[in-house]
């Protein structure tokens, strides 16, 4: 199948107005199998619901919209226009489906028809699909997107260190214990070791500019199985 010469050749200056053109050049597609997709659509390249180890596109159902749209999301790291079709063609049978349906049979049996194979919850495009996502993303234009660098992230601010101050017995137990500067002010906790050796000691400044930050190493961050646990999300 050749591009038509007499089509003039898209420009489209937003990442949703490229997706949502290439859902118009998919739409008769999915009506030649016998399924007609929802006009209350929306399309974002940003973050999945798991952030940057998120599935690569996510639908979410009109249950969840103020106004009942869909949203379709494709993670903001992929920007290879063949690929990000092909997601879209996953996230548009989510579309036709409940979120409960999920990557089961209903899934399975549209996907395949719809020319995608493999593993259904990453299912990719067969052959025949992909020549196919070649003409329209050549009938498309260029994707007004580049993919985000998820692991530099050199343009992002980092968090600065919560300021502590140190709290000491002035006996001879040698207890310690940091504490932050809002509570230090309201009043310093009794020695636990003996509460006969008084309050606690500490110094104090009076501009908490002057505390240096607590240099202790940052708890490891949870690990993300990059699944929504959402009710009405669809990956």
């Amino acid at each position: 199948m050749k591009k038509d010469d007499n089509r003039k050749d898209n420009i489209h200056t937003t990442r949703e107005g490229w997706l949502r053109a290439a859902m118009d050049e998919l739409r008769p597609q999915f009506a030649s199998h016998g399924y007609a997709l929802p006009e209350n659509i929306r399309y974002a390249i940003a973050f999945t619901s798991g952030g940057k180890r998120g599935m690569e596109g996510e639908c979410w159902h009109p249950e969840s919209s103020a106004d009942k749209h869909f949203e379709i999301f494709i993670r903001a790291d992929i920007a290879d226009p063949l690929e990000v079709l092909g997601i879209l063609v996953h996230e548009l049978i989510h579309t036709l489906l409940p979120p409960e349906a999920k990557h089961g049979k209903e899934f399975r049996d549209i996907a395949l028809r719809m020319g995608l194979e493999g593993k259904m919850s990453h299912a990719k495009p067969a052959p025949p699909l992909r020549e196919r996502l070649k003409i329209i993303a050549a009938n498309l234009g260029p994707l007004p997107h580049a993919a985000l660098d998820f692991v530099s992230g050199s343009d992002r601010p980092k968090k600065a260190g919560v300021r502590m101050l140190k709290a000491e017995c002035s006996a001879a137990c040698g207890y310690t214990v940091r504490i932050i500067p809002k509570w230090a002010k309201v009043g310093l906790p009794v020695c636990p070791v003996d509460a006969a050796h008084g309050q606690l000691r500490c110094d104090i400044p009076d501009d908490d500019a002057e505390i240096a930050p607590d240099k202790s190493p940052p708890r490891k961050a949870q690990k993300h199985s990059g699944k929504s646990d959402q009710p009405n999300a669809a990956d």
